[in-house]
Formats: structure tokens, C-alpha cells, sequence
């Protein structure tokens, strides 16, 4: 009966931590990598998806997202080259970043935080302000 009620007990620590360690809408439920180490990578854009549901593949987007452990961060679009920093915000739940860049001689600062969706080695999944969504994968 001991037997019993102990692993009852060990059952029930693990059905709560599985169910807590969903931070993410799409997940992963659980990850043996942190999510700095997750979200570390570059990346480029597989699709997009209009808060309407309506999908659009990246295509020829050369584009890519290099994420640093250092919390900083390049994007590459073509000839344009922009660098910033980045943190997780609102429990990790958010990513915001500050993007520097030049244009016509001009230098440009931006902040911009988004809402991760998904965060896994080989996905990650962001929300704007307006519900629109971009879907990265590894480059």
C-alpha cells in the first residue's frame, strides 16, 4: 500500500511539471535545452501567417536571423545588414529587440516586441502586435 501511494505521489509530481513546462502555445511541452540556447541560431523564414489564418511561403527570402548568445543579433536581407540586441520579456514569454541600421546616410534605432509561439531547436514561431505571424527555420 506504501508501494502505492507513492508512486501515485511521483505520478502526480510528474503529470505537473510536464503540464507547467508548456510556456509556449505550440510548444515544445518539455525541452532539455534552455531557451536561450533554443532560440540561439540562425535563422531564416519559412512562411508567414496573416492574423486571418491566411498562409504566404517565404519563397526566395535570402534573408537570414543570426541570434547570439551575447543577446545580440544580425539580420541579413540582401545588401542590407542590420544589428541590435535582444532580451526575453513578460517571463520569457516575449522576445523585444532594439535593431540599429543606416539608411541614405541616416541611422535608424527600432524597438519591437514580439510574442513567441513556438521555440523549438528546429522552429520558432513569432506574433506581432496586429496577430501576424512569422515562422523561422534554421538557415
Amino acid at each position: 500500500m506504501k508501494n502505492l501511494r507513492i508512486l501515485s505521489l511521483a505520478l502526480l509530481a510528474v503529470t505537473f511539471v510536464l503540464g507547467s513546462c508548456n510556456k509556449y502555445e505550440e510548444g515544445p511541452a518539455l525541452s532539455l535545452r534552455t531557451k536561450k540556447a533554443r532560440i540561439t541560431n540562425t535563422w531564416k523564414t519559412d512562411k508567414y501567417v496573416d492574423s486571418d489564418g491566411t498562409e504566404e511561403n517565404a519563397g526566395d527570402d535570402d534573408g537570414t536571423w543570426e541570434i547570439k548568445k551575447d543577446n545580440s543579433f544580425t539580420i541579413t536581407q540582401g545588401q542590407f545588414t542590420a544589428n541590435g540586441t535582444w532580451e526575453f520579456v513578460n517571463d520569457k514569454e516575449s522576445l523585444k529587440t532594439t535593431i540599429t541600421y543606416s539608411q541614405s546616410g541616416l541611422s535608424f534605432t527600432e524597438e519591437n516586441t514580439v510574442k513567441i509561439i513556438k521555440l523549438k531547436n528546429d522552429e520558432l514561431w513569432i506574433e506581432d502586435e496586429d496577430g501576424d505571424q512569422t515562422h523561422l527555420i534554421p538557415a
